[in-house]
């Protein structure tokens, strides 16, 4: 028994959140090109507590917000609370020039995609996607 217990405190303490194996993913908001107005990278892999940080490089003003649809009540909740600063449900802080930025830690999702966009760019289909693994 002592051996399963000290076993399963092993696993945790050497789990990569416990290791703070977390990884940082910039994904820069960005004005030009043939787009228009584009997320770079707009295809990110995460893992639950990795730090999302969404960087203005040029343009703006953003909001960063994720599509609700396809969401259950609790995965709108985590995702709404990991945003800092809201400006309506499932919405960032307004990000206003270049240099402006926010990070998330990716709460504990289901595996799968969640969708995010620039609000305030809509018409230029300004998105990305989160890809959990």
């Amino acid at each position: 028994m002592i051996v399963r217990i000290l076993g399963v405190a092993a696993c945790l303490l050497t789990s990569p959140v416990a290791l703070g194996a977390q990884q940082t993913h910039e994904i820069r908001l960005v004005q030009g090109g043939r787009q228009g107005y584009s997320f770079e990278p707009s295809r990110v892999n995460v893992r639950p507590g990795d730090v999302v940080q969404f960087v203005v490089t040029s343009g703006g003003p953003y909001v960063v917000g994720f599509e609700p649809e396809g969401l259950s009540d609790r995965d709108r909740l985590l995702l709404d609370q990991a945003l800092p600063e809201h400006t309506g449900p499932l919405r960032g802080p307004v990000l206003r020039g270049a240099g402006a930025r926010f990070r998330i830690i990716v709460p504990d999702l289901p595996k799968g995609q969640y969708r995010f966009l620039s609000v305030t760019h809509i018409s230029y289909r300004m998105a990305g996607v989160l890809i959990l693994r």
